[in-house]
């Protein structure tokens, strides 16, 4: 029987956001807000679509935050991002940066589809300090073994020993159950462009 080797984390370096901006549009492509927001019908161009908008999200969190990669015999297999307390939302130099992405190549309406989305998230960002957990995403043909769960357990650890609030968003339903199994709980719910979305923290 042949032995998966472990799963590796660690922080990834500036030079590795490209990697993993494009693991997020594989591993996100299906997700309904982000089917909702883009309206390309192609997965694989929605794919592609989806890395050029996570590009700049990625070097804006860079600066506010941590980015953490899975890796398995040096294969990047998984991302999660964490946005450190009091900086959760991009500033306005990170907003301006991201508008090409999701302007150029895009169907019209995209760029005010993601403002009008992100904005509904952020509304609804707790005022009390908190670490804010995403992206989250594991590679499209690697889910289900067991990656977004190690990846959970090491960010669960790292907010329990700082005593910290962790918070984040999913419009997943699917994705509700796996985080409670970790210690969140919804505490909101709201439908987003028609899409319906969980606020989920954990103490």
């Amino acid at each position: 029987m042949k032995t998966i080797p472990p799963v590796m984390l660690r922080e990834l370096q500036r030079a590795e956001l490209g990697e993993a901006a494009r693991l997020l549009g594989r591993g996100m492509c299906d997700n309904p807000a982000n089917v909702r927001a883009f309206r390309i019908p192609d997965a694989e161009r929605r794919c592609r679509a989806l890395a050029r908008f996570f590009e700049p999200v990625l070097r804006g969190l860079y600066q506010r935050g941590l980015i953490f990669g899975a890796f398995r015999d040096g294969t990047l297999m998984g991302v999660y991002g964490m946005a450190r307390p009091g900086h959760c939302q991009p500033t306005a130099l990170e907003k301006l940066s991201v508008v090409p992405a999701v302007v150029l190549g895009n169907p019209a309406g995209t760029a005010l589809r993601v403002l009008r989305w992100a904005g509904e998230w952020a509304r609804r960002d707790p005022a009390e300090p908190h670490w804010h957990l995403g992206p989250v995403a594991v590679d499209s043909h690697l889910q289900g073994q067991a990656i977004g769960g190690a990846m959970l357990e090491a960010f669960c650890a790292r907010m329990d020993d700082r005593r910290a609030l962790a918070y984040l968003e999913t419009d997943k339903r699917e994705n509700v159950g796996f985080y409670r199994k970790f210690g969140f709980t919804v505490v909101a719910g709201a439908e987003v462009m028609g899409v319906p979305n969980w606020f989920m923290h954990r103490r």
